[in-house]
C-alpha cells in the first residue's frame, strides 16, 4: 500500500493511534527472535556432545540487551510528554505536569 492510498483510507487521528499502538506493542520481533534462538539452541544441543551447546543468543540476529546494559533513552519529562501525546491521540484529556 502506498502512502497516498493509506492517507485516503484513514485520517491522521487514526493513523496516529496505530503508530502509538505499534510503538508500544509488548510482543515485538525481539521476542520472536528469542523464541527462535531457544529452538535453534535446543536443536543444536541434541546434535552436540554434552556440555558443548551454544546459548540462544548466538542464534539471534541482534545480541539481546541485559538489564545491566540497558540505559533509558529518555528522561521522566520526555516520558510524560510522550504519554500525554498518546492520550491526546486516543482522545483522552490529560493534566499538564
Amino acid at each position: 500500500m502506498t502512502k497516498s492510498e493509506l492517507l485516503a483510507r484513514m485520517d491522521s487521528a487514526e493513523l496516529s493511534r496505530w503508530q502509538v499502538f505499534y510503538a508500544r506493542e509488548l510482543f515485538s520481533e525481539d521476542r520472536a527472535d528469542l523464541r527462535n534462538g531457544i529452538l535453534c539452541s535446543l536443536t543444536d544441543a541434541c546434535h552436540r556432545s554434552k556440555g558443548n551447546a551454544r546459548p540462544p543468543a548466538e542464534y539471534m540476529p541482534v545480541k539481546p540487551v541485559t538489564k545491566r546494559e540497558y540505559q533509558p533513552k529518555q528522561g521522566e519529562h520526555l516520558m510524560q510528554a510522550n504519554f500525554q501525546q498518546a492520550m491526546r491521540a486516543f482522545g483522552k484529556k490529560t493534566k499538564k505536569a
